[in-house]
């Protein structure tokens, strides 16, 4: 018997089952005329429908591994309150309650399982998507995303982005979050990167821009401005080029790769394609939520904007940069 004075009292967390998984999108971002096109014409095309049925596929499956695993979890439930409400944990209920937790965790381990194969079929619909508009620039298309539809495909690649998830005790991988990449990483050819490029009238910008080339002769990158309205190609040493990250960071798992609150960071100004120097306000707390921002803004009287937000994918670390070109 352990409900003597002396005893502590039985106290214990409920196991909790979170919301439904939400439907998918199969249409990540918005296609421009050019990638429909070669898309159309593309044996990739069948790859990619089966790539996403392969994804709906999973995500079914996952949900209803969930679903079948309520019970269970309910099982738990009700016995840990039966524990608690006697203050008696007897060898046999010790024993059941044992066995009961190692179910449980085989289960949510089969659902990891199934997350991570879910992650890696958003990460080839991703590559194969890439490989299109690669066809659709080599066939002497023009991209034509108007503005409207670029925003929209911004915002999608930062909610589409891949979520880590890794083993028990292991560390975030560079470009997660905001774990910085290796000292000679190289951005890889299609991906998106922040830029300091020099103005018409002298002045450096920070924008966002797509690897078009990298020279290992050189150690220069060339890169092409991701704005239709200002399409133009830049040849850029490396120390004027950071690349984006790669992965989400969970907050609730790995609030260590997220930016702590007060930094000073590089972020994309909401509706543009600049980068500008804020400072970090607020954390995200879900996986699916963005950083809150306060943009160095001279025109305030205490020099930053309103709160804004702003996705793991746009913001990056400070990087002072020489006036040497």
């Amino acid at each position: 018997m352990r409900g003597s004075e002396s005893s502590p009292s039985f106290r214990r967390d409920q196991v909790l089952r979170l919301d439904p998984l939400p439907p998918i999108s199969v249409t990540p971002y918005p296609l421009s005329t050019s990638t429909e096109m070669a898309m159309a014409m593309s044996s990739e095309a069948q790859a990619l429908q089966d790539r996403v049925k392969v994804l709906s596929d999973l995500v079914r499956e996952l949900q209803k591994a969930r679903d079948d695993n309520i019970p269970h979890m309910n099982s738990i439930n009700a016995l840990s309150d039966k524990i608690v409400n006697e203050e008696k944990l007897t060898v046999s209920n010790r024993t059941k309650l044992k066995m009961m937790y190692e179910k449980a965790v085989g289960d949510a381990e089969k659902e990891v399982a199934l997350v991570k194969k879910a992650l890696a079929t958003v990460y080839q619909i991703r590559n194969i998507r890439h490989e299109l508009r690669i066809q659709a620039k080599n066939s002497g298309n023009k991209e034509t995303i108007r503005r409207g539809a670029l925003m929209k495909m911004l915002l999608n690649c930062a909610q589409t982005l891949p979520l880590w998830i890794g083993n028990t005790g292991e560390k975030p991988p560079p470009l997660c979050g905001a774990v910085p990449p290796e000292q000679n990483y190289v951005a890889k050819v299609n991906d998106m990167v922040a830029c300091l490029v020099r103005g018409s009238e002298g002045e450096d910008n920070w924008i966002l821009a797509e690897v078009v080339s990298y020279n290992t002769t050189t150690n220069k990158y060339e890169v092409d401005d991701i704005d239709e309205e200002q399409k133009e190609r830049h040849t850029l040493s490396r120390r004027r080029v950071y690349p984006l990250p790669l992965m989400r960071a969970n907050p609730e798992v790995n609030p260590e790769a997220l930016y702590p609150k007060g930094s000073i960071v590089m972020a994309l100004y909401p509706q543009t394609t600049c980068f500008y120097k804020a400072v970090i306000n607020r954390l995200p707390t879900l996986t699916t939520e963005e950083y809150e921002v306060l943009f160095e803004d001279p025109t305030y009287a205490d020099g930053f904007s309103p709160p804004l937000m702003v996705a793991q994918r746009y913001v990056i670390q400070i990087k002072e940069v020489s006036k040497k070109k």
